[in-house]
């Protein structure tokens, strides 16, 4: 018997589960598009990699890898369905989430409220016991009044306890000791110490991401575990090997573990998207485009954002539900305009789409599952960019005549408008607020769109691509292989990923190198250490250092990378934190002395990439099996829009170096292709589409 070869991953999103299987030895990727199952995602999880797998010809007994994104955290925290959750924190801190910072969500709105805290006031306990800002001992931990905190929290009921303690940071003692006591006098309950998570000074952030984690520790192991269950199980799920690693995607755009993310599954917080960006940076390379924006519109959202240099672009400055996640996230900016989201007029009788979405259940009108209001979807399928026999992931058919229903009742009837003119605007609000996310991540931060590539992917992105390009004055589009599942994609290139913090603030001038190796020294053979764990041979170790490095009275830092620990490279820190504060403010200050904030370290393992099928060689003119047919479709483009008559260009069949001409449609399973007058798309070595936009 052969052994295993097959690598699988998935993908879940809020209307659809992305899945696909890849064949090492044949180089061959079969896809399959499912809906989510929101009473239990792993159910649709598993549904849809069998049936990648069964296009393949084969079965769980033939895996060898597995990866997996989710929004299942991210999810509890919107909807508040995380653990009853306990902190525990210094005497007269107890209102530390309450009071939070001094930034408001709208400054001027009095209406406007913050969301409160994960975790009720009467289940934050305070407690004896003070260190000073450099670690040293003020006042000894109160382990008797922490024995009594633990036996009123079995009381409660608590499902998970986390302790953030001032100045940890500098001194984990009392966390560790109030960890091992909490242990010890709450059997079967999980206890979440602050510098486990996050080893950084500013109590309020710290505090705030350890209860995050603490709180999804019990819905994160229970869905972990069922997922576990089902991908082993042979009879109602696959029957993986119990010696198959499976990896979870993090925010951060490395993978981690299974037992990693039970352990910390605050990392997996806005990790939903985390996997297009990272297969986007690498299907661009391959086809030669390093600077590039990123656009993954689903049925719920749309996800933007920049890649540089090849290099998704990391942020610490993240937040959900108004709630700061003092961890490594990918700089993604969600908007709620997807192919799901609902068509609605205002009080003022302007034409309003999204934020709401018809998510996966009752779905899109066209969907036939029971579902009135107007979508996106709805809309495209109306203008003929979808035909009457399209199958959504090559199974959903779709009802023109429930799409036309709704938007004729909901839309075109009230606002006096014909079917075409109604089913157009829902396309321009919906690209309009597209383009004011790409704006944000490119214009907004100082970078001309002009001189990027967009690369559109998810179920809906590439129909939407060409007329975003056109209103930005971006020249291309790059429109990956299998746009529709590229999420997926990402679990089988992105590298398992550690990232280390230690604060130690100090002047640089008042820091030498050896004090600064010493500290350092500590945190690479932790990074080892994680990675060993992970099984992860030596010669696959990258591990990269930064510092953190602000002026003097700043409150905010910017990090710095370092590359070795001779004096050099430590002098150099201080011109290079003044060039790059120069490039990210405009401004800098090289008289002004310089403060060391914190020191980072980022481990990665690095995993074997899986090498995409290519199409075979052709000519400029694709081959006739190619065409599909043909069908009337509106661009609502220019002063009013018109119709054309479009050929269908099935994608599968399509050969490198083929082009295609504007107007066209190019279908495949798990997306669809909208080329407007003028573009001209062709398809690359590897199978992406180069689309030049037209004017």
């Amino acid at each position: 018997m052969s052994a295993p070869s097959l690598r699988v991953a998935s993908d879940v999103g809020g209307t659809f589960t992305d899945n696909l299987a890849y064949d090492e030895a044949g180089r061959r990727v079969t896809v399959a598009k499912v809906p989510t199952t929101p009473e239990n995602r792993a159910i649709g999880t598993v549904r849809g990699l069998r049936r990648a797998l069964e296009l393949q010809g084969r079965g769980g007994a033939d895996v060898a890898y597995v990866g997996h994104g989710m929004t299942t955290a991210t999810n509890a925290v919107i909807q508040r369905s995380g653990g009853r959750t306990a902190l525990i924190t210094n005497e007269g801190f107890r209102d530390l989430l309450l009071i939070g910072r001094q930034n408001r969500p709208s400054l001027y709105d009095i209406r406007k409220t913050r969301p409160l805290p994960l975790v009720a006031r009467e289940d934050c306990h305070t407690l004896r016991g003070r260190l000073d800002p450099t670690g040293g001992e003020v006042t000894p931990l109160d382990e008797a009044g922490l024995r009594e905190v633990a036996r009123k929290l079995k009381a409660d009921g608590v499902e998970a306890v986390a302790v953030c303690l001032l100045h940890a940071y500098a001194n984990p003692a009392h966390e560790r000791r109030a960890k091992a006591v909490l242990t010890e006098e709450l059997p079967g309950i999980p206890v979440c110490v602050s510098t486990d998570i996050l080893a950084e000074f500013r109590e309020y952030e710290r505090a705030s991401t350890v209860v995050l984690n603490a709180y999804l520790l019990p819905v994160m192991e229970r869905y972990l575990a069922s997922l576990s269950e089902l991908l082993a199980d042979p009879d109602a799920g696959l029957g993986v090997a119990a010696q198959v690693p499976v990896m979870v995607m993090e925010a951060s755009g490395g993978l981690m573990t299974v037992m990693t993310a039970r352990e910390k599954p605050v990392h997996t917080v806005l990790s939903g998207p985390a996997g297009g960006v990272v297969a986007s940076a690498h299907v661009a390379q391959l086809s030669g485009f390093a600077e590039i924006i990123t656009l993954d519109m689903g049925g719920t959202s749309t996800d933007i954002s920049l890649i540089l240099g090849g290099r998704p672009q990391v942020t610490r400055e993240a937040s959900l539900e108004g709630a700061p996640i003092r961890i490594p996230v990918i700089d993604i900016n969600a908007i709620g305009a997807g192919g799901g989201s609902i068509a609605w007029i205002d009080e003022g009788g302007a034409l309003r789409v999204g934020p709401k979405s018809a998510e996966a259940v009752p779905g899109p009108a066209c969907y036939g599952r029971g579902g009135t209001e107007p979508t996106v979807t709805d809309a495209n399928l109306v203008l003929g960019r979808f035909g009457a026999d399209t199958k959504l992931g090559g199974e959903l058919s779709l009802d023109p005549e429930a799409a036309t229903r709704a938007i004729q009742e909901r839309i075109a009837g009230p606002l006096g408008l014909d079917l075409t003119a109604a089913a157009a605007g829902i396309l321009r609000v919906a690209n309009a607020t597209m383009a004011r996310g790409v704006r944000v991540v490119s214009v907004e931060r100082g970078h001309d769109p002009r001189g990027l590539t967009l690369v559109p992917f998810g179920g809906a992105g590439p129909m939407h691509g060409s007329p975003l390009a056109r209103e930005l004055g971006i020249p291309r589009l790059l429109v990956p292989p299998t746009p529709g599942i590229l999420c997926a994609l990402g679990m089988l290139v992105a590298d398992l990923r550690h990232d280390l913090v230690q604060t130690h603030l100090a002047a640089h001038l008042d820091l030498s190198v050896n004090a600064a190796r010493a500290i350092l020294d500590t945190m690479l053979e932790e990074a080892r250490r994680l990675l060993d764990a992970d099984r992860v041979p030596e010669d696959r170790h990258r591990i990269e250092m930064r510092v953190d490095m602000r002026y003097i009275g700043q409150s905010y830092e910017l990090p710095i990378p370092l590359a070795a620990f001779s004096e050099g490279d430590w002098a150099g820190l201080v011109p290079a934190f003044h060039a790059e504060h120069a490039r990210r403010f405009g401004h800098s200050d090289p008289a002004a002395p310089v403060e060391i904030v914190s020191f980072a370290v980022t481990a990665t393992g690095l995993i074997d990439t899986p090498e995409l099928p290519r199409p075979a060689e052709g000519g400029k003119e694709p081959p006739a099996e190619a065409r599909s047919g043909a069908r009337r479709v509106f661009f609502e483009a220019g002063a009013g829009g018109d119709w054309a008559e479009c050929p269908v260009w099935g994608r599968e069949a399509l050969l490198a170096g083929n082009e295609i001409a504007g107007p066209a449609i190019v279908e495949e399973v798990s997306a669809t292709t909208v080329l407007y007058p003028g573009d001209r798309a062709r398809v690359d070595a590897i199978g992406s589409l180069v689309v030049e936009v037209g004017t």
